[in-house]
């Protein structure tokens, strides 16, 4: 018996109209298999007859198979419009019935379990432009897969995604800020070390370019007239040098931070997204001579009008005993203003540069210890829109 997947079902080296029949047959345009090929037949898990239909990628049947025939459409695009729903709702219905879904109702977890001050956040939303991320496998049907998680194959926003947009977005808001003039060099050192407290160390450039922005901003004022760039370099340096140790030592100071340790987490802890719709992006360049489309670029995406849920907790795990009224406040109005930001304007996911990943917020449920900062709460949240 043959134990590897695709070499027992070597849809790839069938002849043409065998791979033809196949194909209708693996996303349920046709009920029967092939004459000359009925294994497909004993797989039911429509992942498994995804799986097997990668592998026209490798054949003259690779556009059939991803969007069927001008006329006829049928292959990759006939399963998602006429079958990816009933995958992926059964999915999810798994996913459910062993509590790996966020419910409907509760913000999680039960935020008594937790230490004073902290707060669970969960923020429904509807895509208005798709969701596009970068999927890590290496064989499938087009070129460009969303995001799916490991197990399922639902798409979904990974935690550590949400982690990186929602704190690009707090430090793109925090930089422009600075740059308008909105607050001075004393106000973005206060945010930058609550941007460390939530989220942690400053990886992947983040500290070079914030240290960067803040030497810019300091020397902007300076006289320039009369030196060489050599020395504008010069001088450039020696101020971001000057901000790096002062900034260390600031977090050294309020405990952040011990000799070279690197393993401050933060206090922001993020939940997956889950989606219950998939969809495709078409890209297809023309010839600028002929105006002929041709080799159409295949994008997987979660769809405009996608419905997710957003959720975070925050758990005071800094050392401080008792959250102060005026922290609690900052910290609050700083997430929510990071959020909306994230959601409403800068977006989630690829290509946000492009509008891809923008959303509409829905109504938002907060649940918090001790209760009397719930008002903090509501006003942040009105004051960021």
């Amino acid at each position: 018996m043959n134990h590897e997947f695709h070499s027992k079902y070597p849809l790839g080296i069938k002849d043409t109209v065998t791979q033809a029949f196949s194909i209708d047959f693996l996303v349920h345009k046709q009920p029967n298999p092939p004459t000359h090929w009925t294994e497909p037949s004993e797989i039911e898990d429509d992942w498994m007859r995804l799986m097997i239909l990668s592998q026209s990628i490798a054949t003259p049947r690779k556009e059939e198979a991803r969007s069927g025939m001008r006329r006829d459409p049928g292959g990759y695009s006939y399963w998602l419009k006429n079958r990816s729903s009933v995958f992926l709702r059964k999915r999810l219905d798994e996913m459910n019935a062993i509590n790996l879904l966020v419910s409907d109702t509760a913000v999680p977890p039960s935020i008594n379990d937790f230490p004073y001050g902290s707060w669970a956040l969960n923020v429904p939303f509807t895509l208005i432009k798709p969701y596009i991320s970068q999927e890590d496998t290496d064989f499938y049907i087009v070129d460009n897969p969303v995001k799916k998680e490991w197990v399922f194959k639902v798409p979904y926003i990974a935690p550590s995604q949400w982690k990186g947009a929602l704190r690009s977005a707090m430090m793109q808001e925090l930089v422009s800020d600075l740059r308008d003039k909105k607050i001075n060099e004393e106000k973005f050192i206060e945010e930058r070390i609550r941007l460390y407290r939530l989220f942690g160390n400053e990886k992947d450039g983040t500290s070079d370019f914030l240290n960067r922005v803040h030497a810019h901003y300091s020397l902007i004022s300076s006289p320039k007239e009369g030196q060489s760039e050599q020395k504008l370099q010069e001088i450039l340096n020696s101020k971001l040098k000057d901000i790096e140790e002062a900034f260390k030592s600031e977090l050294i100071s309020k405990g952040f931070k011990q000799g070279d340790i690197k393993g401050f987490q933060g206090n922001l802890h993020f939940y997956p997204t889950y989606f219950d719709q998939i969809g495709l992006e078409i890209i297809n360049p023309h010839d600028r001579k002929t105006g002929a489309g041709k080799n159409p670029i295949y994008i997987e995406c979660v769809p405009e009008g996608t419905n997710g849920k957003f959720s975070l907790l925050f758990v005071p795990l800094t050392g401080v005993e008792e959250l102060s009224d005026s922290e609690a406040k900052k910290d609050f109005g700083a997430v929510a203003r990071g959020v909306r930001a994230m959601m409403t304007c800068y977006g989630i996911g690829a290509k946000t540069s492009s509008s891809f990943g923008i959303a509409e917020i829905g109504s938002v449920a907060a649940t918090i210890k001790p209760e009397k900062f719930q008002k903090h709460w509501l006003t942040a949240w009105e004051e960021s829109a």
